[in-house]
């Protein structure tokens, strides 16, 4: 089925909003039901044509993306973090000739784009791919001075606790101006031969927010045997499957349903607004925290960030034991924070082989020690309750 539909489908229409908001064109644009499926695409179309490699990613990334290399049949690679941006290193990436692609993630929805032009420079040199994971930042990319985007591939990606809060769906946009014109229309035909989501998923789709809403309100003795079941029996769509921490994704790749197209569609018709209020949390935020000591916050969120939409703002403590009661004062205050990527391949794997990685690894043994305090304060709630925030990790770090 080809993801053009009908003149009347909310897929065509998502597809012409994205291609709107970004400057883009709407045939580039590729719906999937999640974005892991669209990067697992992306893979393996790349392994068809140029052959087996791998992908450069960091360990500071979701075990899903992960997946998506594995799954492709390609093999993860890892770069250095920049602290500074939370993903690759441009300065000290090496691409050699066994690397397909490079992943650049937009953490937090922090957008580099010196640094990304820099990797993508070296991704290219050495016949490789520039992905652009935008999954915190949607419908924004890292761009040239000319205002083109940078990227070979975006990913964009509206689900679970993500910046328009749908749940489901993902969007790949592919670049016509790659210098691959084979491997365009290669992707171009992948995506547009992708099938119609199952009725069965679309319907626990449908449920997810209620069921989540009921099992949050159980206790943890009743909600876990409840939810494992649920999940086990396909009548609960998890944000994370327990084959997603092994290396593995549950299904084939499907387009969204038009349920879920509309809902993102409707998301976006108040993403100005979600950015605006978005970029409001991180100005007060720096006002407030900025140079204080006992919090380490990200240079790219204090400088070229500094008046960009993001998802969460990033701050970084000594240790996970610094940041736990940080998290629990602000959650029981209903300021919901996070804590992704404490761990590498977050919410983390049960099983570390698939991945190319070991406890042993001094790269896995060190990212605990620097990246294991992190902690992403809201940024998309009402801004009168800033106040309430900065008070808390104020006492916080100077307890």
């Amino acid at each position: 089925m080809a993801q053009s539909n009908t003149t009347g489908s909310a897929l065509v229409h998502l597809r012409e909003a994205l291609a709107q908001r970004t400057g883009t064109r709407a045939c580039d644009w590729h719906l999937v039901f999640k974005a892991r499926y669209g990067m697992r695409e992306v893979f393996r179309t790349l392994r068809e044509v140029r052959g087996e490699g791998c992908v450069v990613t960091t360990l500071f990334t979701g075990c899903t993306a992960a997946d998506s290399i594995v799954a492709s049949g390609l093999a993860p690679a890892y770069a250095d973090i920049d602290p500074a941006t939370l993903t690759v290193d441009a300065q000290a990436l090496e691409v050699d000739e066994n690397v397909r692609a490079v992943i650049v993630q937009h953490s937090y929805g922090m957008i580099d784009c010196a640094k990304t032009a820099a990797c993508a420079a070296k991704a290219h040199a050495a016949g490789a791919l520039l992905v652009e994971d935008s999954a915190h930042c949607v419908a924004r990319m890292a761009r040239d001075a000319a205002g083109k985007p940078i990227a070979d591939i975006s990913i964009h990606s509206m689900g679970i606790e993500k910046q328009l809060g749908v749940g489901f769906g993902g969007a790949i946009w592919v670049n016509p101006a790659m210098d691959d014109a084979g491997l365009y229309a290669a992707l171009t035909r992948a995506f547009e031969t992708l099938p119609p989501l199952p009725e069965k998923i679309d319907a626990a789709v449908r449920r997810y927010r209620n069921q989540n809403r009921v099992l949050a309100h159980l206790p943890r003795a009743v909600s876990g045997p409840a939810r494992a079941h649920l999940a086990a029996t396909g009548r609960l769509e998890l944000p994370v499957a327990d084959m997603e921490r092994r290396g593995r994704l549950p299904y084939p790749s499907y387009l969204p349903s038009e349920w879920i197209a509309q809902r993102i569609l409707d998301g976006l018709s108040s993403l100005n607004e979600d950015e605006a209020n978005r970029i409001a949390w991180t100005k007060g935020y720096l006002e407030a925290l900025e140079g204080l000591n006992g919090i380490e916050i990200p240079e790219a969120a204090r400088t070229v960030a500094r008046e960009q939409s993001l998802i969460r703002f990033p701050i970084v403590l000594p240790s996970e034991v610094a940041a736990d009661p940080l998290i629990a004062e602000l959650r029981g205050s209903h300021l919901y924070c996070v804590d992704w990527y404490r761990m590498p391949f977050y919410p983390g794997a049960f099983e570390l082989a698939p991945y190319n990685m070991s406890e042993d690894d001094p790269r896995y043994q060190g990212f605990f020690k620097r990246y294991g305090g992190i902690v992403g304060l809201p940024t998309d709630i009402d801004i009168a309750r800033l106040p309430d925030a900065v008070e808390i990790v104020r006492r916080h770090i100077q307890a």
